[in-house]
């Protein structure tokens, strides 16, 4: 399961900080973990580019936890990977 970080979104990657491999955020630049694990039953998250609409889910690409919102955000891969 992705780590959810403090900014909302999951984490993209690792970075090393004191030798350790730490999950980060490579949109916000956020290392800080989030001390908790949303509920997403029920709810769905919306490509930020095209509108595609699935249940939330962690796993998603560049997933975006946004409670204040009608859908969590999230990339479907419709603009390409490189």
């Amino acid at each position: 399961m992705g780590k959810l970080m403090k900014c909302g979104h999951v984490a993209q990657g690792t970075a090393i900080v004191g030798g350790e491999h730490i999950p980060v955020c490579v949109i916000c630049d956020c290392i800080d973990v989030a001390e908790y694990t949303p509920d997403l039953e029920g709810r769905k998250a919306k490509c930020h580019y095209c509108g595609a609409v699935v249940e939330s889910n962690l796993q998603l690409p560049f997933f975006g936890y946004c409670p204040d919102h009608e859908y969590d955000d999230y990339y479907c891969g419709c603009y390409g990977w490189d």
